[in-house]
């Protein structure tokens, strides 16, 4: 029998790929136990000495750590007034549950981009937002950081572990009457029981806390995203409206360059021709860079591929947010917007705290029982109390520092609402001033595009002189570009706006008008 479970043993120890654990050998020692019991339940009490026989017998056929010792004598010794007990199967189960550890497995790092190909098919804002909520680097990493938040959290939150304890004492003389000596112990911290329900709340707070920051970096990520997208259509309209005159102007001035070689012209009418052309030229250029660096950042915020062509539609006017809305989301904010919300429970959590380490201030405690045999094999069965003195301060000191902490987040959370009211009545007055300058460039921008055509005509037939056609064109393509940069200022303040206000980042009047 011995030498069966020596084998088995070895064979646990190739599969595993690493020698005997203490565990495996208990569990060996366990079901021989069982085996002797079902073998031997027919047998009279009197037969307990042999059946303890045969489990000491079994237990030292057993090796001990990675199969190099044989189990010391004083273990032996230890565990055989335990040689009658019955093992019950609720035992047996709980050992086998002990060997399930958690194991390692590899994440290596990836050796290429991951960056993805941009859609087939045009976005506009909305799908943006949401292409950035599943496939953003930057939220990717976000989760992450709440994964670990969480893990930390949760880590906090266990009771404290029971803490055993053995040692064994071989005589280093050889005398009649001597045997070996050992000690086993097992011990528990009391004020980790009694400071377990406040940790465990807190740490259910610190969990709710980070993903509530996680919803508000996936706020911040739909919030970016809208706003290059806003920039990027934008700026490219602007750029155009640029490239159209730089066209115009770069002719006249090649005409003027000419009439001047011939004599035609005055040198003051050729160079103002040029100058316009080239200043003209600087404006396209720089619509063309902010229309390049809106679209390579909404690129990196999709997760897209930087050289991807990435197309995008038409963006209408968002929608005016009136007075009353402002009144009726600044009242609800503190429950919509999930950065507050997070405040709210990190404030918690560190009330939490606070109690905690009120309760700590009550003296440390660990009880335990203890079993010893001392070298003349006196064995005594004892209770053990383990408590620490605070005499030096420590915990009042910890005390202080979780009220002070509880105190600089109760300020956060009131500043970050004084915030809130004024930068939402800051941004409202901006919008409607925006909302003001827009409607009277909408309306003399056609105005504008009509006299211009005619002028075109005109200029075309010979009827209207070249500097009144290039003032037309130069006047029509400035007011355009003013009008782009008004509504990306229109579009980025009612992001910001919306997001301050806890509403959703898009408004859906203007996706559906889109």
């Amino acid at each position: 029998m011995c030498m069966k479970r020596r084998k088995a043993c070895a064979g646990g120890k190739n599969s595993a790929g690493g020698g005997h654990s203490l565990l495996c050998s208990w569990r060996t020692f366990a079901k021989y136990n069982l085996r002797m019991q079902s073998r031997h339940s027919r047998t009279s009490i009197s037969d307990a000495s042999s059946n303890r026989k045969l489990l000491m017998q079994a237990c030292r056929s057993q090796h001990w750590g990675h199969g190099l010792l044989p189990a010391p004598p004083w273990l032996r010794r230890a565990v055989r007034p335990f040689g009658r007990l019955r093992l019950s199967p609720a035992v047996l189960l709980v050992c086998a549950g002990l060997s399930a550890c958690a194991t390692y497995h590899a994440l290596p790092l990836s050796t290429a981009p991951t960056l993805l190909p941009a859609p087939k098919d045009a976005l506009d804002m909305r799908q943006a937002a949401r292409f950035a909520l599943i496939h953003s680097p930057d939220l990717t990493v976000a989760r992450a950081q709440a994964e670990l938040a969480m893990a930390r959290a949760d880590e906090s939150a266990h009771l404290p572990d029971p803490q055993f304890q053995a040692m064994g004492a071989p005589p280093t003389v050889h005398m009649l009457g001597l045997t070996d000596a050992y000690s086993l112990g097992l011990a528990q911290d009391l004020q980790g029981l009694l400071t377990e329900p406040a940790r465990a709340e807190g740490a259910r707070a610190k969990a709710d806390q980070a993903r509530l920051e996680l919803a508000w970096r996936a706020v911040q990520t739909t919030q970016t995203a809208a706003t290059l997208y806003a920039q990027a259509v934008l700026s490219t309209q602007k750029e155009r409206a640029l490239a159209k005159l730089a066209a115009i102007t770069r002719t006249e001035a090649a005409h003027s360059a000419a009439a001047l070689r011939q004599h035609n012209t005055t040198i003051a009418n050729a160079g103002s021709d040029l100058s316009a052309s080239l200043d003209i030229l600087s404006q396209r250029d720089a619509a063309a860079r902010a229309a390049l660096v809106a679209r390579a950042g909404l690129k990196a915020v999709l997760g897209i591929e930087p050289n991807a062509r990435l197309r995008l539609k038409h963006l209408a006017d968002p929608p005016p947010i009136s007075r009353a809305a402002v009144i009726r989301a600044l009242a609800k904010v503190r429950d919509l917007r999930p950065d507050l919300l997070a405040l709210r429970a990190g404030y918690h959590a560190q009330n939490e705290a606070v109690i905690t380490a009120l309760l700590e201030q009550f003296p440390a405690m660990n009880v335990g029982f203890q079993r010893a045999s001392d070298n003349t094999n006196v064995q005594t069965n004892g209770l053990t109390v383990t408590v620490n003195i605070p005499i030096f301060g420590s915990t009042q000191a910890r005390i202080r520092t979780a009220r002070a902490n509880r105190a600089q987040l109760h300020a956060e959370y009131q500043a970050r609402l004084d915030l809130t009211a004024s930068d939402a009545w800051r941004t409202w007055h901006a919008l409607v001033l925006l909302h003001r300058q827009v409607g009277t460039l909408e309306q003399a921008v056609p105005v504008l595009r009509r006299m211009a055509a005619r002028a075109r005509a005109a200029y075309a037939e010979g009827n209207l002189s070249p500097a009144s056609y290039v003032l037309l064109e130069t006047s029509l393509a400035s007011r355009e570009g003013e009008l782009a940069d008004l509504k990306q200022t229109l579009w980025q303040d009612t992001i910001a706006l919306r997001t301050v206000l806890g509403l959703p980042p898009l408004g859906a009047d203007a996706d559906k008008k889109s």
